[in-house]
């Protein structure tokens, strides 16, 4: 066992070449300190599935320990461990990478070697995904690029990244523009799988409409509901008209001079009056919407053939190169 002090004197490339003559063991030991017996139960659970290696059950209650105390590098080098026989290569290089930094800052250095010897032993093995973009996509408003849900900004495009085996979609999206997903497949450690974006497709004014399903029905509605505004105008001005009329024939001798009855229905045909002209005006407008409603829903036809002019095909390129597989593709 090498003594901190010594181990302070001495050049860290020495130090590592005797660490790589030994054993490296990240698991089997606590949590952390002042962690609790859940969270050390769920640490000795994961433990237990690692020993069986059932990573695939271990590593999901490692994150979850991480979560739960997450300043435990013990727990965090074992992550990466766990990851590591998983096959998920380039999330246990990550994993190292972190703990390394993180005991490098508290001054653990037995955790601080461990994991820059696993990460170095890692590292040429990684496979990488570079997303290209070329000039004419980073001028789309609104870009945004995900890979697996997680963003990929500008900072990151053009650059091999390490990533897992497995499959990986990536998608790319922006203002006015037509969304576009796509699986990439990492076959085999140290691929080099390289994807270019290309320009997304403009939506035209009437695909980045958004589909109103409701629009013909509420049409429906409209137009009835005009008709009957229609009508009910349709009859008050009769009635109005037939008042006016009565008064006419037995209670006003002219237009100025009426008796008390013929006042009367003077005033109810003005009132009808009035009320025949709000309903026709409500009518007619209600009417006049829905027609134009129903005339600018789009038909089941145009959002279906709207559905298929979105699916854009995506083409791939494959090469044999010295120490690897080179895969370039784009839509």
């Amino acid at each position: 066992m090498i003594s901190p002090a010594c181990r302070a004197r001495w050049p860290r490339a020495f130090v590592l070449s005797l660490c790589l003559l030994a054993p490296v063991k990240v698991r089997a030991q606590p949590v952390a300190p002042q962690s609790s017996p859940a969270v050390q139960a769920l640490y000795d659970q994961a433990n237990d599935e690692m020993d069986a290696m059932r990573y695939e059950s271990a590593c999901p209650r490692l994150e979850e320990v991480v979560r739960l105390a997450p300043d435990a590098l013990g727990a965090k080098l074992t992550l990466g461990a766990c990851y590591e026989g998983w096959g998920k290569l380039a999330s246990a290089w990550s994993q190292y990478v972190l703990v390394e930094g993180e005991a490098t800052k508290v001054g653990d250095l037995d955790r601080q070697m461990k994991a820059a010897i696993k990460a170095a032993a890692l590292k040429p093995k990684l496979a990488t995904l570079t997303i290209d973009v070329p000039a004419s996509v980073r001028s789309i408003p609104g870009l945004t690029i995900t890979r697996d849900g997680l963003s990929v900004r500008d900072a990151q495009w053009s650059v091999p990244l390490p990533l897992d085996v497995g499959r990986h979609e990536i998608v790319v999206s922006g203002r006015g523009y037509k969304t576009r997903k796509q699986q990439i497949e990492i076959a085999a450690d140290g691929d080099r799988v390289a994807v270019r974006v290309s320009p997304l497709e403009s939506m035209s004014n009437a695909e980045s409409a958004p589909v109103r399903p409701w629009q013909r029905p509420a049409a429906i509605v409209a137009m009835g509901l005009g008709g009957a505004g229609l009508a009910a105008g349709a009859v008050l001005g009769g009635l109005a008209i037939a008042r006016n009329q009565e008064s006419n024939d037995s209670h006003c001798s002219s237009p100025e001079r009426c008796d008390p009855a013929g006042r009367e229905l003077r005033r109810q045909a003005v009132g009808l009056g009035n009320g025949s002209t709000a309903a026709l005006v409500a009518g007619g407008l209600l009417t006049a919407g829905g027609v134009a409603l129903f005339l600018t829903a789009p038909s089941h036809a145009q959002r279906d053939e709207r559905a298929r002019t979105r699916a854009v095909p995506w083409r791939a390129e494959i090469a044999l190169l010295p120490g690897g597989v080179a895969v370039q593709g784009g839509w």
